[in-house]
């Protein structure tokens, strides 16, 4: 493919760190979760650990309105805790014997004690303007919001939001489209799902055609080295991964 990208714009204008040659950026998909419990502080760890730049996590909101960080609100399919987020209180979420949910506060602070970007997927609603307010109070810019609920990030988008506003896209939808409808900086195709090689649906006139409307594009989680391989050589902003350490170049092996 003959398309290149210079990602320094897109940098400046948002107040990211300009990563020169290491685009696309690896974001651990809800932390490194190939390697520890999904969307835990320990996951966040292990992914810049591995290498991630950015990590990629999930809010839901408590009865109290505190923002959580959780891709389901129901805690059984990760805890095997009977009991939902959205009915309790932050405070006896985080109480609960073997919940390790925790605040988006406390993932924003990691974030900026290790230099780690936080590419935020917003499930339920309300969470986008919290994240913002928290990112904000902090100055903290290495951060990315997005949703596959189109309203939710055109919300933002008329709000002023100043961070860039992603849009994740299905199998099967237009990505142009839900770009256009929400405003959004960046469109996230979450193909992984598409057949046994997804990187051939990522074709040099979708990308064009992104590049013309200045949105950035994001990648799918992928775990398959082969894949991977292909997906590194497009001029993509990001390629998420539940094993952040698939996207990184090995080191040669000593007296190889």
């Amino acid at each position: 493919m003959s398309l290149r990208r210079d990602f320094s714009p897109f940098a400046d204008r948002f107040g990211w760190p300009r990563l020169a040659g290491r685009h696309p950026l690896a974001i651990g998909h809800r932390g490194a979760s190939g390697h520890a419990t999904e969307n835990t502080l320990a996951a966040f760890a292990r992914a810049s650990a591995l290498g991630a730049e950015m990590w990629e996590l999930d809010t839901q909101l408590s009865r109290d309105g505190v923002c959580m960080v959780s891709h389901d609100d129901h805690l059984l399919r990760v805890f095997g805790i009977d009991a939902r987020i959205s009915e309790l209180t932050a405070d006896a979420i985080q109480s609960l014997p073997g919940a390790a949910v925790p605040r988006f506060e406390e993932v924003a602070a990691l974030a900026r004690e290790v230099g780690a970007g936080l590419y935020v997927e917003l499930k339920a609603a309300g969470t986008g303007r919290l994240a913002w307010d928290e990112l904000a109070r902090h100055g903290q810019r290495f951060a990315a919001l997005g949703s596959f609920n189109t309203a939710f990030v055109r919300e933002l988008r008329d709000a002023y939001c100043p961070y860039p506003l992603s849009v994740l896209v299905r199998v099967g939808a237009d990505p142009h489209a839900a770009g256009d409808t929400c405003g959004a900086d960046m469109l996230h195709l979450c193909w992984e799902s598409a057949g046994a090689r997804p990187q051939d649906l990522v074709t040099e006139d979708l990308l064009a055609r992104a590049f013309a409307a200045n949105r950035e594009i994001v990648l799918w989680h992928e775990e398959r080295p082969p894949i991977i391989a292909d997906l590194l050589e497009l001029p993509v902003l990001g390629i998420c991964s539940d094993r952040p350490d698939l996207l990184k170049p090995k080191s040669p092996a000593i007296g190889g």
